[in-house]
C-alpha cells in the first residue's frame, strides 16, 4: 500500500501545477467575456467533455470517470468564472 500511495502522490504532484494553470484561463475568461451569459456555453461544455471522453478513450481509460471528474471540474470553473466577471464589472460601474 505505501508504494501505491506514493504513486498517487506522484500523480498528484503532476496533476495540481496543471490545474492550476488551468485555473488562470478561467480567470482570463471571466475578464475576457462581453457579457455574463457568455460565461455559461453549452456547446464548449459538451465540447471540452467530448474532447475530454475522447483522450481517455484513446488511452483505454474510464471513459464515464473523466467524464464526471471533467462535468465538475467544469462546474467548479464556471462558478468561478461568474465570481470573476461579477467582480470585474462592479469595478467598471
Amino acid at each position: 500500500m505505501p508504494e501505491v500511495r506514493a504513486e498517487i502522490d506522484r500523480v498528484d504532484r503532476l496533476l495540481v501545477p496543471l490545474l492550476l494553470e488551468r485555473l488562470e484561463y478561467i480567470k482570463q475568461a471571466g475578464h475576457i467575456k462581453p457579457e455574463r451569459d457568455a460565461v455559461r456555453d453549452e456547446w464548449r461544455i459538451e465540447d471540452v467533455v467530448r474532447k475530454a471522453r475522447a483522450v481517455a478513450a484513446d488511452q483505454a481509460g474510464d471513459t464515464k470517470y473523466i467524464e464526471d471528474i471533467y462535468r465538475h471540474l467544469i462546474d467548479w470553473s464556471i462558478a468561478h468564472e461568474f465570481d470573476i466577471w461579477d467582480a470585474a464589472n462592479r469595478k467598471a460601474e
